[in-house]
């Protein structure tokens, strides 16, 4: 388990000097969670095929091919970008003039699209992309890659294979590997690309065949068997195209290693594998005019195959990096340049730089995103609010943004674009607070104003109160007063509107001294007795006042400790349920190689039988002549 979790300490920083990792750096600052409002009618890439990764030649003094360089193609790749739903990438890869592009216009549904070419002459060059609607998951985009055609001789650059194989590997979650007649040993030979993977990817820090984790970043692997003319007999008992195709790849131990290493590999590093087999799809005529006649004009049994096949890929779920979401556009064309940018700098792929740059890109989009919510709860909150009912607004709106937040994070093992985004709406969390409390006291000024122009004032401008018995009747007004305000602002918690009241009572001081002195029928021991329990009042409100305000923030303390700790909690759940996930992952991926092996062990075992019985039978034969 400790290997498993280590191997998830994804790099944090890309090669130095990197222009690729500026450039992300730059998109992370300018990062905008604006919906972005796309439709596929305005992306050409949508209409037809366009070209996504170009091969430019470079050639020596005497016009010989020397070295092919891969280039983006930023005008596809700034399409695709726009694509904010999640993405199933279906690539198609083989010898050249094998009916490869065929196969991918097919999913296109379409019989035009992809050049198919009629001559010797391969076609495709570079890796050329198509989108479609996905025919039968929802909200979801198709993206079809069709390659350049390997083993052509033409090709002066040795390793330009490897490159193409190797990017189209790296950017889809189903390859398909399409190749003509039977997979004999001429066939199996000819993949030489899948013998080299391991050292052409690197991943956990590695990059050799002793890399056993290779699996967990590898696609589909789905074998079609063009012009296939065998019967799927062996034994006298018809076997199934995947058990032909098991069968193909079983270890020889009477073999060489150059017969089982190719084998080896595929079994190794495509632990989902599939097969097809593919007849002719008609005679002469059929195969010259292949691109411009409908599947209905071709045979019966290729019809048959090539729906099973459709099929299969439409079932395919859409790409995900491990056990995180599912790819967008701009995830996608992420990985593709980085990918890109090592092989032109002559460096091997590195898987884990590559999902890192598009964990720092998507996160922040996600981080903003999240920060989006919370500010759109906030703002839809009309201030002054009392305390407690901003209290629960902000602990809402923190719930719902962190929820959306750890739903669409990627790869943030130690959660530090959720502590950071926290930290944010904390941020801003305190100048709301701040802001409502300044309009908290300027409702209850304008509150206490009003009731003082209505119920006071002109009592007091007409020197209504300095008589005889004026002070008493001047403090009923004003416990009148009192009792108008706190009723006018009932939402409010006390605490809150007692400071008010209490720099109005000061206020007042001067005019009820003035009140008092009028108020001739009063002995001085009456006044004494006034002034002492004017200042009694006055101490008791303050106490009041200092003790809410101290029971008020001990109260809100306590329930942010709470909401804290819960954060806390459903953050480390969360973190616990990807590592259970991943765990999972890579569990169901060895317990299915580890039940394909015991189903070739039983099968074994069954002809083993079968031919010790029929020796039996042959020796009774004989025993009873």
């Amino acid at each position: 388990m400790n290997a498993q979790m280590q191997g998830l300490n994804i790099l944090t920083s890309a090669v130095p000097g990197n222009e690729f990792d500026s450039e992300i750096r730059e998109k992370i600052v300018n990062v905008s969670a604006s919906q972005n409002l796309w439709s596929p009618n305005d992306l050409e890439i949508f209409q037809h095929p366009v070209c996504l990764i170009s091969a430019v030649s470079e050639t020596n003094e005497i016009g010989e091919e020397t070295n092919i360089l891969l280039k983006s193609e930023e005008t596809a790749f700034d399409q695709i970008t726009k694509v904010d739903w999640p993405i199933v990438v279906v690539a198609v890869a083989g010898l050249y003039r094998t009916g490869k592009s065929y196969l991918m216009n097919r999913l296109a549904g379409s019989s035009k699209g992809f050049a198919l070419g009629d001559t010797i002459e391969s076609k495709t060059k570079g890796i050329w992309a198509w989108c479609k609607i996905h025919p039968t998951l929802s909200n979801t985009v198709l993206l079809l890659l069709d390659t350049e055609g390997l083993g052509d001789v033409e090709k002066g650059d040795p390793s330009h294979d490897n490159k193409i194989f190797t990017l189209a590997t790296l950017l889809c979650n189903c390859l398909v590997y399409n190749m003509k007649g039977a997979f004999d040993n001429d066939a199996v030979s000819k993949l030489k690309f899948v013998t080299e993977m391991a050292s052409n990817i690197r991943f956990r820090g590695q990059s050799s065949e002793d890399n056993q984790s290779i699996n967990l970043i590898l696609p589909d692997f789905v074998l079609c068997l063009r012009d296939f003319s065998l019967k799927l007999v062996k034994g006298g008992k018809t076997i199934t195209e995947n058990d032909y195709l098991e069968q193909s790849l079983a270890e020889n131990k009477s073999k060489a290693e150059k017969f089982n290493e190719p084998r080896a590999c595929i079994r190794k590093y495509f632990t989902r594998r599939e097969c097809f087999t593919f007849p002719v799809p008609g005679d002469g005529d059929v195969l010259e005019n292949l691109e411009t006649l409908s599947i209905a004009q071709l045979s019966h049994r290729f019809k048959e195959v090539t729906t099973r096949f459709t099929s299969y890929i439409y079932k395919i779920p859409p790409k995900s990096l491990l056990a995180s979401k599912p790819i967008n556009g701009q995830m996608f064309v992420t990985l593709a340049k980085h990918y890109i940018n090592a092989i032109k700098h002559g460096a091997v792929p590195d898987v884990d730089e590559a999902f890192t740059a598009v964990a720092k890109l998507e996160n922040a989009k996600v981080e903003k995103e999240a920060l989006d919510i919370f500010e759109n709860e906030m703002v839809n909150v009309m201030l002054p609010i009392s305390e407690i009912h901003l209290g629960k607004r902000y602990r809402h709106a923190q719930k719902i943004a962190l929820d959306h937040l750890r739903q669409n994070v990627i790869h943030d093992f130690q959660a530090k674009c959720q502590i950071q985004a926290q930290k944010k709406m904390d941020a801003i969390w305190d100048k709301i607070k701040t802001t409502n409390e300044q309009k908290v006291r300027e409702k209850c000024e304008n509150t206490l104003q009003n009731l003082f122009e209505k119920c006071l004032k002109k009592k007091i401008e007409n020197r209504e109160y300095e008589t005889a018995g004026g002070h008493q009747r001047y403090k009923n007004d004003v416990e009148s007063t009192k009792d108008a305000y706190f009723s006018a602002l009932k939402d409010f918690k006390e605490n809150e509107m007692l400071s008010t009241w209490y720099g109005f009572v000061e206020s007042m001081t001067k005019h009820e001294a003035k009140i008092v002195e009028a108020d001739k029928n009063m002995s001085k021991k009456e006044k004494d007795a006034e002034q002492k329990r004017k200042q009694e009042k006055l101490n008791e409100l303050l106490k009041q006042q200092q003790k809410m305000q101290k029971d008020a923030s001990d109260k809100q303390k306590k329930k942010n400790a709470g909401h804290f700790e819960k954060l806390d909690k459903d953050r480390r759940e969360q973190q616990a349920a990807d590592k259970d996930k991943y765990v999972a992952l890579a569990k169901e991926r060895l317990e299915k190689e580890a039940a394909q092996k015991e189903v070739e062990r039983y099968k074994l075992a069954q002809e083993a039988a079968e031919k010790e019985a029929a020796r039996y039978k042959k020796e009774q034969e004989g025993a009873c002549m």
